[in-house]
């Protein structure tokens, strides 16, 4: 069962020692911490531990059932100082909240890494956070070691991400699109900011799918964020995912317009056999500029500007 604190408005909470998640397979939530005008930390001998290593399986949610390691959920409210050590699949959902401030997370799933875990036992599905259906959010002053994306925003508007050491992820991912509903696919607003991007995949990442709603992404910004060795792509921004066949398709669709993207201070070098350093794949794209102090180096493979040139960078196709 989850371990559910609705707390009263106003509470201060504090946790120290080690709290440990007993093993089952199921898919709900190891903890559920939600409140209005609340304080939640952690102090300095206080772990979060969720025992991933028990279901990892190298298939995330496409393999055995797996519990989302911890829900946030407040308004005017501050979670601060959590130590979280291997999540079985995601680590921390942000959902419903309204000025919330998330600061000083340390997220260690480095036991789940290619390499580090044995074959057929790697964590995978492990995104350190997602964002859905929330205003007004700060997440800061983290340090992230996964397999999946770094932060995942699916749907938000006034987001500030600022101070992140991420390693072996996914980078930073806006994705949008799966639900029918509009107001489930806006991401707007949202800042990127001082993120250093160590290994993984992805450096900076914005998704649409073909087969869900329509929606829109506008005004995200990037300032200062270093990628250092993704293997697959540097920026990538794709209209043509298919989350049915959970893959890009080459067929762009512009269900979700995507504009006024602006990618500023973002350096780098890449690391992988056909690596790209630009990928951008548009139906209904505007307004997409690259401003001084972009350099993404090292890439094997041709950047691809699929039916739109942006502004402040010329596409070595």
């Amino acid at each position: 069962m989850t371990m559910t604190m609705n707390l009263k408005e106003g509470s201060k909470v504090s946790f120290t020692g080690v709290v440990d998640f007993a093993h089952k397979e199921w898919s709900g939530y190891l903890l559920r911490i939600s409140g209005n005008s609340i304080t939640v930390d952690g102090t300095g001998s206080h772990l979060f531990h969720g025992h991933g290593e028990q279901y990892w399986d190298g298939l995330g949610g496409a393999g055995t059932e797996k519990p989302v390691f911890m829900y946030l959920k407040g308004t005017g409210s501050t979670f601060k100082n959590f130590k979280i050590k291997n999540c079985p699949v995601r680590c921390v959902a942000i959902d419903g909240s309204n000025n919330v401030v998330v600061s000083g997370f340390i997220i260690d799933n480095s036991e789940g890494a290619p390499g580090t875990a044995k074959s057929g036992k790697e964590g995978h599905n492990t995104d350190g956070f997602d964002i859905a259906k929330s205003t007004y959010v700060t997440v800061k002053d983290a340090t992230v070691t996964n397999q999946d994306d770094c932060v995942a925003i699916n749907s938000a508007q006034h987001v500030t991400i600022d101070n992140f050491h991420c390693i072996g992820s996914h980078g930073m991912d806006i994705a949008t699109g799966m639900s029918t509903d509009y107001n489930q696919n806006v991401v707007e607003n949202v800042t990127f900011s001082n993120i250093i991007l160590d290994g993984g995949m992805y450096g900076i990442h914005i998704l649409s799918v073909i087969d869900g709603g329509q929606g829109k992404v506008d005004n995200i910004k990037y300032n200062n964020i270093k990628i250092n060795g993704p293997s697959d792509y540097g920026v990538m921004i794709q209209q043509d995912f298919s989350n049915a066949k959970q893959r890009s398709t080459g067929n762009p669709t512009g269900n979700v317009p995507i504009s006024n993207i602006n990618i500023k201070g973002v350096t780098g070098t890449m690391n992988g056999q056909y690596s790209s350093a630009v990928t951008i794949r548009c139906a209904a794209c505007s307004n997409i500029v690259f401003e001084s102090g972009f350099s993404i180096t090292g890439a094997k493979a041709k950047d691809e500007c699929k039916n739109f040139q942006p502004t402040g960078y010329k596409c070595n196709t």
